[in-house]
């Protein structure tokens, strides 16, 4: 009961609000590995975003191709969702091939504005992500919405981009903190502004029903407010889902992982090519 208070009364302290972490290996190397190179997660990450990539360039040539204008695309969640995929895993490659090309992060400075970014845009896309593919099996589905042009597409997405965001968070090794909750919630209160201003000002869904999705229908306020703040709940709860998701993976991974600190020597081939000594 004493190591369950002393967590949370680490967890609430006001400096876990801010972007600082004092192991910056965490985000660069992987919770799995036995070395200290960051090529392993490297090479990870970036299949995770060429395979996003994929899923949003196939999700847009569809739209593209269809009598609809490429513009409604940008009206859905799950859209957005897919974004925030493609940019957290685009940044976690630019974290691990920074620290590939210029050697490890330092501990005496803050964090670099890169791994910032990435670490944000991490606590946005993962919980996100669930709730888009829970938001679509239990409600949309159920009322016989299609999002995607194709069927096998719609239920492609709302599936393997939960599947790639589980596969970023249990492969890495850095923190996800309770007060972060916050970057989550922020990016679903400015959709649900978009969403409520895009029916204000007359905006309709491709097939011209005035809504975005048929479940937050402004036109039935009391509805609509309902399963507003009943996602938002859901999307907190799963941001504790993360939490715990994240501690089963460093609880499992504790004995494969070396404990002792990174050392910078090992890195220092990395920010000396071969090529460059001969020069």
């Amino acid at each position: 009961m004493s190591a369950i208070k002393e967590y949370f009364k680490n967890e609430f302290n006001l400096l876990m609000f801010t972007l600082e972490h004092n192991d910056p290996t965490d985000f660069y190397i992987s919770v799995w590995q036995r070395t200290k190179s960051p090529i392993p997660l490297l090479i990870w990450r970036i299949l995770l975003l060429l395979t996003s990539l994929a899923i949003v360039i196939t999700s847009m040539t569809f739209y593209g191709l269809s009598e609809f204008h490429i513009g409604y695309w940008f009206l859905y969640l799950t859209h957005w969702g897919l974004s925030l995929m493609v940019l957290s895993t685009g940044f976690g490659v630019a974290v691990s091939a920074k620290t590939y090309i210029s050697g490890p992060i330092g501990t005496d400075i803050s964090l670099p504005w890169y791994v910032k970014t990435f670490w944000v845009l991490h606590n946005i896309s993962v919980p996100v992500a669930f709730l888009i593919t829970l938001f679509y099996w239990t409600l949309l589905y159920n009322a016989n919405f299609q999002e995607e042009m194709g069927k096998g597409l719609d239920i492609a997405i709302h599936g393997i981009n939960s599947l790639i965001m589980f596969l970023q968070l249990i492969s890495s090794a850095h923190p996800t903190r309770i007060v972060h909750c916050t970057h989550p919630f922020l990016f679903a209160l400015v959709y649900v502004f978009f969403n409520l201003i895009y029916y204000v000002a007359g905006g309709k869904d491709p097939l011209g029903n005035p809504w975005i999705y048929p479940v937050v229908h402004w036109g039935e306020p009391a509805t609509a407010s309902v399963v507003v703040v009943v996602t938002g709940i859901v999307l907190i709860f799963l941001h504790f889902v993360t939490i715990a998701l994240a501690a089963a993976r460093n609880a499992i991974s504790k004995c494969t992982r070396p404990s002792e600190p990174s050392d910078p020597a090992e890195l220092e081939a990395l920010r000396n090519p071969p090529w460059q000594s001969s020069v």
